[in-house]
């Protein structure tokens, strides 16, 4: 599918903003406490800012930004009203959560709150990637893979931050350093895994489309074969246009290799370095977010919908 960039950052900042609430405020309710509270609040504060960012550039995708309020109506049927619902009520409980960090409140107020932020956090997160594994009709989409891979790619991101708020506030960083190592590889791995069960999937044809191949067969026949004979129209349609983008094909395996390279490789090296820089988690962090925006163009890129087989394509 033709991705939209604003789509494509409000996924991968809100993404960071969510991973990074979540894991700060796992922190936080941590028996001993790891982090002080003027880290914990700038955490927050930095979370709740990739949130906002990317909450608003999802509304110019919309035709009309001034609908986006219609997103609220359809919370028992819509993954999408789910998400915006349970967004609106984070930035309360993340508000709140501020506040309480901010005038070092350390009572069992301020767990509780933690605690309800980050099962927000997580709540949200699966909300946005099941707006994309709910579609049937896209076989990319359409997998266990997407659910992990944003949530473990949240969690990568934001972990990468919060190491280096605790390098900057912490008196060990140590532990913060093992967390992210071990979010980050097995993000990578599971990346690897969707992109390698995408390669590896048959696809859908054209015979199972029409339903050929689940019995509809002419009698002697085992395997039925259809083809297109006519496509219907002689030039680019917007149906072309939008479900059949043709560059992710062409360059893949580059995208692929810019995605791990900056959304895992130069963050992991500032990771496990011995005695690493907290000024530096910005470069790290701004390499983690660009790798995967690179990820996050190609997984919306190499999306190919099923009405792909009424144009010409031999599978999807």
């Amino acid at each position: 599918m033709k991705p939209s960039l604003s789509i494509v950052f409000f996924t991968v900042s809100s993404g960071a903003g969510l991973g990074l609430l979540a894991l700060i405020a796992l922190v936080d309710v941590w028996p001993s406490r790891l982090l002080p509270s003027p880290a914990v609040a700038r955490g927050i504060g930095l979370a709740l800012g990739l949130i906002v960012a990317g909450l608003a550039s999802s509304a110019l995708h919309l035709a009309r930004p001034s609908n986006a309020w219609r997103a609220f109506a359809r919370f028992r049927s819509s993954w999408l009203s789910r998400e915006a619902v349970f967004a609106a009520a984070l930035i309360v409980v993340g508000l709140i959560y501020l506040a309480l960090a901010i005038a070092a409140v350390e009572d069992a107020l301020r767990v509780s709150v933690a605690v309800i932020a980050c099962a927000l956090s997580w709540t949200v997160l699966v909300c946005t990637a099941m707006i994309y594994a709910s579609l049937k009709a896209i076989r990319q989409w359409h997998t266990h893979w997407t659910p992990l891979n944003y949530l473990l790619l949240a969690h990568w991101s934001g972990s990468v931050l919060l190491l280096g708020l605790a390098r900057l506030f912490a008196s060990d960083a140590a532990p913060f350093a093992w967390l992210a190592g071990g979010i980050g590889l097995t993000a990578l791995l599971a990346k690897i895994g969707y992109w390698w069960a995408m390669n590896d999937a048959s696809g859908l044809t054209l015979e199972r489309a029409i339903g050929v191949r689940e019995g509809v067969r002419p009698p002697g026949m085992t395997v039925a074969q259809a083809r297109l004979l006519d496509v219907g129209h002689s030039h680019r349609t917007f149906l072309t246009d939008e479900f059949g983008f043709s560059l992710a094909r062409r360059h893949a395996t580059l995208w692929r290799v810019v995605a791990i390279a900056l959304g895992f490789g130069l963050p992991a090296m500032w990771v496990v370095a011995p005695a690493g820089n907290g000024g530096l988690m910005f470069a790290a962090g701004l390499f983690c977010i660009m790798g995967l925006l690179a990820e996050r163009w190609l997984f919306f890129a190499e999306a190919r919908h099923t009405v792909r087989l009424y144009h010409g394509d031999a599978k999807t």
